[in-house]
């Protein structure tokens, strides 16, 4: 399909839901934004608009999204994905007609994935999940990293000129459920990695050692990584505690993946310490940014 002979609906305009609906709105498509806060919707309809042609509309119910043909949704975890789409009993809390395609974007189980994907199959749609990688700097520019999973090609080939509008790279990671599987296991490869540097730096600096020093012999050594390039030195050593990317979510996708590596029968000891440390964190911190919990196992 090309750009513009889809309806989209985009469902979920929080710090990367906006600016990635900007991006689907530039690749020239027709959009119609639904959030909980319909406030948001309006608001960022009226920034969208060109004037020129109205192809971009705020929906205040279900009922707006009727003539949608591509779904896009950008939630906090799969048990709302779940509720915005279906009922209890397992019907249509969307009007959507037969052939529609949904794209789960959020960072999801799964699990929980598949299994409403075979419910929404029962209906005649067709589920997709697109997770991102790269914040809220790289949905800014359309660079995000996509991580596809689909037991639907067409529906697939229908929802990749929808993503490429807001990504660099789409990797086709295998069925459904792939895409949300290959998210969590990457967010737990870098909740290890700001774990272990966060020790690092607190054991060094009680040692005598400099942390900004630190950070710059990792960056120059074996220890380096994204943690230590992006996130170590302005959010923890120089205290801005502003990457984000929230303690709850991050959280979240750690236990996802200990959750993944259970239901594959795999003894994850890293995973498990990593989910204690990030949990511990969070019970004493709440929703803050996930480098604040530097500070709680600095103190501890």
């Amino acid at each position: 399909m090309r750009a513009g002979t889809e309806k989209v609906a985009f469902i979920g305009l929080g710090t990367m839901g906006g600016p990635m609906v900007a991006n689907v709105v530039k690749g020239g498509f027709e959009v119609y934004l639904y959030d909980a806060d319909p406030e948001r919707a309006s608001i960022l309809a009226d920034q969208l608009d060109t004037g020129a042609e109205t192809r971009v509309h705020a929906a205040r119910t279900p009922g707006d999204l009727q003539d949608c043909t591509v779904v896009v949704l950008m939630l906090p975890n799969s048990a709302i994905v779940r509720s915005v789409l279906l009922t209890q009993d397992g019907g249509l809390q969307l009007p959507l007609q037969p052939g529609s395609v949904i794209i789960d974007m959020s960072s999801s189980d799964p699990t929980e994935t598949v299994s409403t994907g075979a419910a929404l199959s029962t209906h005649g749609l067709s589920m997709i999940d697109a997770p991102v990688s790269g914040a809220k700097a790289r949905a800014l520019d359309a660079t995000l990293a996509i991580m596809m999973g689909a037991d639907d090609e067409a529906a697939a080939q229908r929802a990749i000129p929808v993503v490429d509008t807001m990504s660099r790279s789409i990797y086709r990671t295998g069925k459904l459920g792939t895409g949300h599987a290959m998210k969590a296991l990457n967010n737990f490869v870098a909740a290890a990695s700001f774990a272990a540097a966060s020790e690092a730096v607190t054991a060094g600096e009680r040692f005598g050692l400099d942390p900004a020093l630190m950070v710059d012999i990792l960056n120059d050594s074996t220890g380096q990584s994204f943690i230590t390039s992006h996130v170590l030195g302005p959010h923890v050593v120089e205290g801005r505690f502003a990457s984000g990317f929230a303690l709850p979510l991050l959280t979240k996708d750690v236990r996802i993946a200990e959750s993944l590596q259970r239901s594959v029968h795999h003894e994850s000891p890293v995973c498990d310490a990593v989910s204690r440390q990030f949990g511990a964190a969070l019970e004493e911190l709440g929703d803050v940014d996930h480098t604040e919990a530097f500070s709680y196992w600095n103190t501890n």
